[in-house]
């Protein structure tokens, strides 16, 4: 799976597994989606492809072996606050829930933390010939459409002399 269409849960448990890479090993997080909702939508991306739909849905990241001690547990919570403040551009717009933690500790050394969030991510699909999503009578496959961004703009200003006269 490319960069580009890696899923919300799939960016911030990296995320978190980088930041903490340290103190926790990569058998230790484990994350999984629950309860969505697609969300369609349709928009025409232009001749670069559409968004079908939005999937909002419920995610959990466990950790395991959290060693409290050695990492103050609010450092996670900066962390999840920071990823979330960086990347969640729409959590406002679907009105996600701020997300959750429950941490148990296990023994003196480690504890087990949930972490409970609501994350949306963009359903988006790009012609392909041998794509698997038959939409409008096309192929497509899973991708992020491409956006063109201009470099340059011309302006032209014209300005009516007899505008700012008498009535």
């Amino acid at each position: 799976m490319s960069v580009l269409t890696k899923t919300q849960l799939q960016l911030i448990t990296e995320f978190l597994l980088t930041s903490l890479g340290s103190v926790i090993k990569a058998n230790d997080i484990d994350a999984w989606q629950e309860h969505g909702t697609l969300i369609l939508t349709g928009d025409d991306l232009g001749l670069q492809g559409f968004s079908l739909a939005k999937w909002k849905h419920s995610a959990v990241i466990s950790i395991e072996r959290f060693p409290h001690r050695k990492l103050n547990p609010y450092s996670l919570l900066a962390m999840v606050a920071a990823y979330l403040i960086d990347n969640g551009g729409e959590r406002d717009t679907f009105q996600l829930a701020d997300p959750e933690l429950d941490i148990d500790v296990i023994s003196k050394d480690h504890a087990q933390v949930l972490i409970q969030l609501e994350l949306i991510d963009n359903i988006e699909v790009i012609p392909d010939a041998n794509g698997s999503i038959l939409f409008n009578g096309q192929q497509y496959r899973i991708d992020l459409a491409p956006v063109n961004v201009a470099e340059t703009i011309d302006t032209v200003v014209t300005i009516d002399s007899d505008s700012g006269g008498d009535a």
